[in-house]
């Protein structure tokens, strides 16, 4: 990796002889005239305005690019994709970072908008300049002729002052002959002239700083470096890598669009097409015999016609395994869903194995691969999943497949301290929704039936005003077990009630119309702990007896994942590494 910097017309030049392009997977961003001022007035301050960070062109590694919007051609629009076979030399450098600085640069000084031309203000900037406003950047709409000046001669275009005599004899004219400043003199004009000419020497001198990478670099240390420099910005995705990689043949961008419009709910769960090359990947290695994780060098290493031939086939198995995920209580809309990585490993095993239909039934025993789901996902840190544990899981599960050797489930250690201490950010949290979604069947206010098409809240039991009225604990209020999931109008017309109340008119009613079984019932089913039968029942969820509660049900949790996971539950103490990697999610 080397640090240097760019003057602003060694930029320039690289830019109009297209030796920098933008990769494909830089997505267009939306044009704001505002941000392309103060980007300029930066400039004309020497203001720091950021690194570009540059790849060079390695031919192991080519990369679908475009040009940046400098040099316009009739009939050819500029920003298209450039035909990389006919212009790609030895010096061409990919910008992965700085597109839109770089582009605002080009249309300003090499006159690249399609539509527009920019203009400097001279009057503006001898008035305005130094309170640091943007006033003195002008915007022009393009007409037949594109004349170095207008108003006057007031308005100098913009890439004129690169050309340092031409513009400093047009600022110099300007002064002298104009009637703007009846005040001035000869020595105020030449003043007023030396100011301008000092911007516009600032702005030919602004250097911008390069962070350029290696051409042997891999791919991962490329991705690596682009992240670390671009936390704070877009993210460098995979699947915006491989479209840039494999682009015009397959063009991955339309396949993946086409597998969203097919199956809305991998658009519902916001899955990236990342998804559907890990699930290929998988497919290929495991017909080969051999183990694989869906690594990006993996994925950047597949031939054109091995995707083209199994993608349709590899989104289809991976919408399935989305929806059986929806059955297990994922929910899109409330995003609930608690790994995605682990999805991936289960679709690859359905498109290996399943020839014909894809929706047919491929587990020899389904309560089990429930189980073995729940417990990889009720994991500290289970988001986390990396390529190597997908690797892990597909072999295991192929395993079982083809061997009958079931995977060991993972060891969840979950006890009622640990229930209590789980936040909403926490995939733990995710992980046990799914569960109340698949246990509860009947809404706890109205008793009315929950299923996958129901539309639910997450309900506070005691609710969170309590906090701020009664001085209630803000961090458990919001704990799971001051959660559940009720019908989006109980919950309306609960509003902010408090158990005491609500609970209280619940076990009335029962009483009055035979149905305490019932009710008995559905209270088992949302973990809600004391007999309804018991007239003090009621009195149990008074405010003092808030923090009570929450450990009461901090316990049946407990028991309902027991019930869903079996012998992998431990109810036991986290080790210190455990802590800490709770801590950390």
């Amino acid at each position: 990796m080397q640090t240097t910097t760019y003057s602003l017309g060694e930029l320039l030049r690289r830019i109009r002889d297209q030796d920098l392009t933008i990769p494909e997977f830089q997505r267009k961003f939306i044009w704001r005239e505002s941000q392309v001022r103060l980007l300029i007035d930066s400039i004309s301050r020497s203001y720091p305005i950021g690194s570009l960070l540059i790849l060079d062109r390695n031919p192991d590694l080519p990369l679908a690019s475009r040009s940046i919007d400098a040099e316009i051609r009739d009939g050819d629009p500029p920003g298209d994709f450039v035909d990389s076979a006919e212009r790609r030399t030895e010096t061409e450098s990919y910008i992965l970072d700085g597109q839109q600085r770089t582009t605002s640069i080009a249309r300003v000084f090499l006159k690249a908008h399609p539509k527009k031309l920019y203009y400097f203000d001279l009057k503006s900037i001898l008035e305005s300049h130094s309170q640091e406003e943007t006033s003195w950047i002008c915007v022009r709409a393009r007409g037949k002729t594109e004349p170095d000046r207008k108003d006057n001669n007031r308005l100098l275009r913009a890439d004129l002052i690169l050309q340092q005599t031409k513009a400093d004899i047009y600022v110099s004219e300007y002064l002298e002959d104009s009637d703007d400043f009846p005040e001035f003199n000869r020595n105020a004009a030449r003043e007023a002239a030396a100011f301008i000419k000092g911007i516009f020497e600032t702005i030919r001198n602004y250097k911008v700083p390069v962070v350029t990478l290696d051409r042997e670099r891999g791919i991962e240390s490329i991705c690596r470096v682009f992240e670390t420099i671009n936390s704070t910005g877009t993210r460098l995705r995979t699947f915006d890598l491989a479209v840039a990689r494999f682009f015009p043949e397959p063009n991955l961008r339309k396949l993946w669009e086409d597998a969203l419009e097919k199956y809305p709910i991998l658009k519902d769960f916001e899955v990236d097409g990342e998804g559907v090359l890990q699930v290929l990947s998988l497919v290929l290695a495991g017909r080969k015999g051999g183990y694989a994780e869906p690594s990006r060098s993996k994925q950047l290493d597949l031939r054109g016609d091995a995707i083209e031939g199994e993608w349709s086939r590899s989104a289809e198995a991976l919408a399935i395994t989305y929806r059986w995920a929806q059955a297990q209580g994922a929910r899109a809309e409330s995003k609930t869903l608690p790994n995605h990585n682990v999805l991936v490993a289960l679709a690859a095993i359905r498109s290996l194995f399943l020839l014909e239909d894809l929706n047919q039934e491929i587990w020899p025993d389904n309560d089990f691969i429930r189980r073995w789901y729940f417990s990889k996902v009720i994991q500290a840190g289970a988001s986390q999943a990396s390529n190597y544990r997908i690797g892990q899981d597909f072999s295991a599960l192929r395993r079982y497949i083809e061997e009958g050797i079931q995977p060991r489930p993972e060891e969840v250690v979950l006890n009622p301290d640990v229930i209590l201490k789980i936040k909403s950010k926490d995939v733990r949290y995710r992980s046990l929704l799914n569960v109340f979604a698949t246990t509860i069947r009947h809404d706890l206010v109205s008793g009315g039936n929950i299923d996958s098409e129901s539309k639910l809240h997450d309900h506070h039991i005691y609710p969170r005003n309590a906090g701020k009225k009664h001085g209630l604990d803000t961090t458990m209020l919001d704990s799971i077990c001051n959660r559940i999931p009720i019908l989006a109008g109980s919950n309306q017309s609960l509003n902010e009630a408090y158990p005491q109340e609500y609970f209280g008119r619940l076990a009335e009613q029962a009483h009055a119309n035979g149905t305490l079984d019932g009710l008995r019932r559905r209270l088992h089913d949302c973990m809600i702990p004391g007999d309804p039968g018991e007239v003090t029942w009621p009195d149990s969820f008074a405010l003092e007896n808030f923090e009570k509660f929450c450990r009461q049900r901090a316990e049946l949790i407990v028991s309902r994942v027991r019930e869903v996971i079996g012998a992998s539950l431990k109810v036991g103490s986290l080790s210190e590494d455990e802590m800490a990697e709770e801590d950390e999610d």
